[in-house]
């Protein structure tokens, strides 16, 4: 008998549903959870289907990895009001990275995990795309904030992004690995972590715009 076939959209469906399914599990159990035999058990299929969609488990886990990042760039530009100054956006942001972070911190660490990618492959680029994306969420919202004369930097956007990220990763793991019992909560940290950040990266005094004149 013929395998069928489906539409280009039917297949993203089909391939959207094995990750939910897989991520469900994930988050649940862990990595040990997940496998093509329990994913086709919860979606109701044949223990072969997923495999239509992905060649093993190695390059379901990096597919999940991009979800991981796409579903945190959802959740930035979620918490971004186009009607807010671009300054307050940047703080919304940094707020909602943290709160998602902590919210769901399985698929929050499912982001960092060191797996093996297969360098070049599509799935390696698809996690590479998703990465870039949620980073440039952040990226465009500094630069957004330093053409309105809000933030006057003194490293440029892309590193400052990254410092960002790097602050707000270090509070989400604090408070994942419940650290934060020194007399300060998260909610309590969040605010000035996100004001001494944004302290941190300005040039008050231009002293790069004086050094590109020299």
């Amino acid at each position: 008998m013929a395998r069928q076939s489906f539409s280009e959209h039917e297949v993203e469906q089909r391939r959207a549903g094995i990750l939910e399914a897989a991520m469900t599990l994930f988050e649940s159990g862990g990595l040990e959870a997940v496998s093509f035999r329990k994913v086709a058990a919860v979606l109701g299929c044949s223990y072969a289907a997923p495999y239509r969609y992905f060649p093993g488990k190695d390059a379901l886990l990096v597919a999940m990895r991009a979800q991981a990042f796409r579903w945190m760039e959802r959740e930035m530009l979620a918490a971004i009001r186009p009607q807010d100054p671009p300054r307050q956006r940047l703080r919304s942001l940094a707020e909602a990275f943290i709160r998602a972070g902590v919210g769901r911190p399985q698929r929050y660490a499912l982001m960092f995990f060191g797996l093996t990618e297969g360098a070049g492959g599509p799935r390696s680029l698809e996690l590479a795309a998703a990465k870039r994306d949620a980073l440039d969420v952040c990226t465009r919202t500094v630069e957004a904030a330093q053409a309105a004369g809000e933030l006057k930097l003194a490293v440029d956007p892309l590193t400052a992004s990254h410092l960002f990220w790097a602050g707000a990763h270090g509070l989400v793991s604090l408070e994942v690995a419940g650290q934060l019992v020194m007399g300060r909560s998260l909610d309590e940290l969040v605010p000035p972590m996100v004001r001494t950040l944004m302290q941190g990266l300005e040039d008050p005094q231009g002293l790069l715009l004086r050094q590109g004149r020299s």
